[in-house]
């Protein structure tokens, strides 16, 4: 997270006192920080549109800003800590700040809890089950949980696949498999085909965590900004404030 903390020089400082007096000083000392805030989530984006590979709308709409206020003059720009499909985007876009070795995903928690991997096991998609975005095609991932029988552990015991007629319809629970097979092991799909039914793996099983390369230089991004454009806006937010006040009169 980057704060933008309400500062300012002694020029500025008297100006404002001299235009606007002690009492609306608070208030534009906070429309300063915030409009630095919304710049640094400009460019924070500008460089994700440009570093990130085909970045999802997800992704893009991912960084929020904290407006500051008279009472709280500290405005900040951070990732959303939550998201609709539950997947909080502060978790999956941290690795591309700070860089090093992934956690485990809920995905491959679940196939721990449930006894099908090991914690010291990292269950890598492979190509064929990617979508444009390099992220796991929608809806795959419950897929397997269902039939691997571990979907209780994100969405409940109804999500796993059962015996009935509906679930057996699904397929799911002789779709998916682990196996070891060619020494390659992790999460195989049984496939229909022209000669047959035939098998490839989706999900390969590596022991050792999978690590980012720092892709997105936030904090240096962010301190750049502050330090290029807050004393511009914090004359900005003085001379907005004279003319809102000339307005009302």
């Amino acid at each position: 997270m980057i704060e933008v903390k309400a500062t300012s020089n002694i020029e500025q400082l008297s100006r404002a006192l001299r235009e606007l007096g002690e009492k609306q000083l608070p208030k534009t000392l906070a429309r300063a920080a915030t409009l630095t805030a919304y710049e640094v989530r400009d460019k924070i984006l500008e460089h994700v549109t440009k570093d990130f590979d085909r970045p999802t709308q997800v992704t893009i709409k991912s960084l929020y800003v904290k407006a500051a206020n008279p009472k709280n003059q500290t405005a900040r720009v951070w990732f959303k800590d939550a998201f609709n499909s539950g997947i909080p985007a502060d978790k999956y876009l941290q690795p591309q700040v700070q860089g090093g070795e992934r956690g485990h995903k809920r995905f491959e928690k679940a196939l721990i809890a449930r006894g099908l991997m090991t914690s010291s096991e990292y269950a890598i998609p492979t190509k064929d089950v990617l979508d444009a975005f390099g992220n796991v095609k929608g809806g795959l991932s419950l897929k397997i949980l269902s039939g691997l029988g571990a979907a209780e552990t994100v969405s409940g015991v109804t999500a796993n696949a059962s015996g009935s007629r509906r679930s057996k319809k699904k397929g799911n629970a002789r779709r998916f498999f682990i196996a070891k097979i060619a020494n390659t092991r992790g999460i195989w799909e049984r496939k229909n085909t022209a000669f047959g039914v035939g098998i490839r793996p989706v999900f390969v099983f590596v022991s050792k965590a999978p690590t980012y390369q720092k892709r997105l230089d936030f904090f240096v991004i962010s301190e750049k900004v502050v330090a290029d454009r807050y004393l511009t806006n914090f004359g900005r937010a003085i001379d907005d404030a004279i003319k809102w006040a000339k307005e009302k009169k």
